[in-house]
């Protein structure tokens, strides 16, 4: 068993899902059967984690209600810092029930990651944080230009890497961030946080290539489906 906790973000509104998201969070959102949330706790628990951390926010009741109806052996716990909280806030708030180092991840994203592989290289770095990049596909030309306006590069739909919301985060790593950091808006106290390890030399990156789901509107979700079907598919046939 693996001793890492895995702190699950759970507290966003998913507003660009429209009407599906006005009675239930994001993480509740069902794909095929069961919610999102439940194969993500699903997925952890077979490699071997049994130690979960929810950060709830919007209708955290529900989240929670969710979680008790399917969570097996080992540890459940809420963290509630409110509807309108960012990232880093939330993590800030559950600094108390954090083992030495946690797993980051979204409560409406699917992987195939290998958990204890990147517990383990995260370890190996000597960093105090390591976040997971993908490679994406960028949709347009990616120009660049000096300051005479003349172009430099041009790229057609470049393949450029991505940070997918995943991460190893050492408990330790929250110290170097001044206090006003964690109040920041959502988005930007991460990014901040993360800035502050790099200038620190103390990010790591853990590249993946396999599978990722995502969704924010009523088109990705369909997408997301079928990706999903696809993939558990592919696993009862090996």
């Amino acid at each position: 068993m693996n001793k890492t906790k895995i702190v699950i973000m759970c507290g966003g509104r998913g507003k660009r899902l429209g009407e599906i998201t006005e009675k239930i969070p994001k993480p509740l959102v069902k794909i095929g059967s069961q919610t999102i949330l439940q194969l993500k706790y699903e997925n952890y628990y077979n490699q071997g984690f049994r130690d979960f951390i929810f950060c709830i926010g919007y209708k955290g009741d529900l989240i929670q209600n969710e979680v008790r109806s399917f969570a097996k052996d080992g540890s459940i716990e809420f963290s509630d810092s409110g509807e309108d909280a960012g990232i880093l806030k939330r993590l800030h708030t559950a600094l108390p029930l954090m083992s030495e180092n946690i797993i980051l991840t979204y409560g409406d994203t699917f992987t195939d990651l290998d958990l204890n592989h990147l517990v383990n290289m995260h370890k190996e770095s000597k960093c105090e944080a390591t976040i997971v990049v993908a490679p994406i596909q960028n949709p347009f030309g990616l120009v660049e230009f000096d300051s005479r306006s003349r172009v430099t590069s041009f790229k057609e739909k470049p393949t450029l890497n991505y940070y997918i919301g995943y991460a190893v985060l050492d408990k330790t790593s929250f110290d170097y961030a001044p206090e006003k950091v964690f109040h920041l808006e959502d988005g930007q106290g991460l990014v901040t946080f993360y800035k502050i390890m790099i200038a620190l030399d103390k990010l790591n990156t853990f590249y993946h290539s396999g599978l990722q789901i995502t969704f924010n509107t009523e088109d990705e979700l369909k997408v997301a489906q079928k990706q999903l079907i696809q993939f558990y598919t592919s696993v009862e046939e090996k």
